[in-house]
């Protein structure tokens, strides 16, 4: 068997305040959006903004919904996932970062990491 890496680590802005839920056996989910900038490329002079959704587990989640917010800047890593869901009969695509490591760059520096 080959070995495959799914990993994503991504440094940009909290878009929102975290969205906090909890799950019907008491598991704390939080969903945050992370905007990250491309820079111009070829003909275009315009810089891209990319919005990824990330979803955080347990006390990484606990950490988001006490010390993040919006405007923050952040360092995650953690790996993609796909997935859909039907809206109107339409099936609609997602992505997601499952969040595993989660740093505070904003200037109340701190750092989470659920192994």
């Amino acid at each position: 068997m080959s070995r495959s890496v799914n990993k994503v680590t991504l440094v940009g802005h909290v878009g929102q305040d975290p969205d906090v839920q909890e799950t019907k056996s008491g598991t704390k989910v939080v969903h945050l959006s992370l905007a990250t900038n491309r820079p111009p490329f070829g003909d275009d002079p315009q810089e891209v903004t990319d919005w990824h959704r990330l979803t955080l587990w347990n006390r990484l989640a606990q950490f988001a919904e006490e010390h993040v917010s919006q405007g923050d800047r952040i360092y995650v890593e953690g790996r993609l996932e796909y997935d859909s869901y039907e809206r109107d009969g339409v099936k609609i695509p997602t992505a997601d970062v499952n969040v595993r490591e989660l740093v505070l760059l904003s200037q109340r520096a701190a750092v989470a990491e659920v192994a």
